[in-house]
């Protein structure tokens, strides 16, 4: 048997990158082995986990640990699975495994990030500390005078009890912390510091070749870059054939706004991304008899509430989601928009919808609009316009698609969950 340690900041019935990754990797896994995994999971506030009846998934509470060795010591993992990035939950699991020689693995995505400066990123920064929601909340009722603040100390804490039982010294203990606060703050400012070989792992599924090299360069072992694909994809022609399309009763060109976590993942300042939501919405808005305009946010990692706020004044007949399958969504759209290239938006590429790309902040580093895949636009004053020009002409074609898709995001051809199945296989051969 293989025993999985992973960790995640909401429960695993909520969907996210990772949990979509484990639903196709371990099927895989378990045709090869018995397979147990174990989610923990952190939250602000202690979680009210409900009986577990499967005997091959536990999850855990952050709460009932002191640091993360606890956590390695109760669960005595095979292999550990950490985001190799400055997330501080997934940093104290992964110190901890090496500490006790546990394989330690995790994905490396390629990250479409835009700069911004570092005085607006710390403006940003000092703004959510204050807060009195996180991004997975799931109601209001939790809200309280700086909740984002006292749970980002609680996570740095974790981290720091891991530091201190693993016996690290003060010295290399406060360089660490300088350090971390640092890249927190030009991970936003420059693209190449978005991967930091100091969370480097023992191995690495990473989603392209062309990020191999790059991490190469940042000074990350090649040995342990493994260029896998995305399991998440790997279903997704076929996910994309069951979904029937809704029939169009009123005629109006159907748009859907992709929303990115630009801003909680400090990516952006709040009053960026609120005025680029403004922007949209209220143009779309004013042709809101001949266009109809649905808003999808990311299932984990933004608030409901927060684009409520900001939609519903301008029209609030706009459906605004935050659950349900982006594909279908898609799917039942004639085009989409997004302010920023991102993962989800291969799946447009794939349904071969045109996709605007709302780029009022003149920023760089966006392979969609590099490979020419999308439509940029550059103005709200211009959305309308480009909206019916790829809807009568759409920029999207198979050639495009196809070599877009193989330069970076490496294959599409199902097999992601398996090298990653065998990668781990062969690793734990190996130790």
């Amino acid at each position: 048997m293989i025993k999985i340690l992973t960790i995640l900041h909401t429960l695993p019935s909520v969907k996210s990158y990772r949990t979509l990754c484990f639903e196709r990797v371990l099927p895989y896994l378990r045709s090869k082995t018995d397979v147990h995994l174990t989610w923990l999971v952190y939250q602000p506030e202690r979680l009210k986990i409900e009986s577990q009846t499967d005997p091959h998934t536990s999850i855990l509470d952050i709460h009932d640990f002191k640091n993360a060795v606890e956590v390695v010591q109760q669960v005595k993992p095979d292999i550990i699975w950490v985001a190799p990035t400055l997330n501080l939950p997934d940093y104290a699991l992964s110190l901890a495994g090496k500490h006790m020689n546990i394989p330690v693995v995790g994905e490396l995505v390629t990250e479409l990030m835009k700069n911004t400066s570092k005085f607006e990123v710390s403006k940003s920064y000092f703004k959510k500390f204050f807060e009195s929601s996180v991004p997975t909340d799931v109601i209001d009722s939790n809200n309280k005078f700086m909740r984002r603040g006292r749970f980002f100390l609680f996570k740095y804490q974790f981290v720091l009890k891991t530091q201190l039982a693993i016996k690290m010294g003060f010295l290399k203990i406060i360089k660490s912390f300088v350090s971390d606060m640092n890249y927190h703050l030009s991970v936003s400012t420059k693209l190449n510091n978005l991967y930091n070989p100091k969370f480097a792992v023992d191995l690495h599924f990473v989603e392209t070749k062309k990020l191999v090299d790059r991490l190469v360069k940042n000074g990350f072992e090649r040995s342990s870059l493994v260029p896998t694909g995305i399991p998440m994809y790997d279903d997704v022609f076929e996910r994309l054939e069951k979904i029937k399309v809704k029939p169009n009763t009123d005629g109006k060109t159907k748009i859907l706004l992709v929303t990115h976590a630009m801003f909680e993942h400090g990516f952006w300042t709040r009053s960026q991304r609120d005025s680029l939501v403004r922007g949209i919405v209220s143009e779309i808005s004013k042709h809101k008899n001949e266009i109809s305009l649905t808003v999808k946010i990311h299932p984990s990692s933004e608030l409901l509430n927060d684009y409520q706020k900001l939609i519903k004044p301008i029209d609030d007949t706009i459906p605004i989601y935050k659950d349900g399958d982006i594909v279908e969504f898609i799917k039942n759209s004639d085009a989409v928009i997004a302010y920023s290239g991102g993962s989800t938006l291969v799946y447009a590429i794939a349904c071969q919808k045109p996709i605007i790309i709302c780029n009022f902040y003149n920023l760089e580093n966006d392979i969609f609009q590099e490979k020419g895949v999308v439509s940029e636009c550059k103005n709200k004053s211009t959305i309308i316009p480009l909206i019916k020009e790829v809807i009568e002409s759409n920029p999207i074609t198979k050639e495009k698609t196809d070599d877009f898709i193989e330069e970076f995001f490496y294959k599409l051809d199902g097999r992601a969950s398996e090298r990653i199945g065998d990668s781990i296989i062969n690793l734990l051969k190996i130790r």
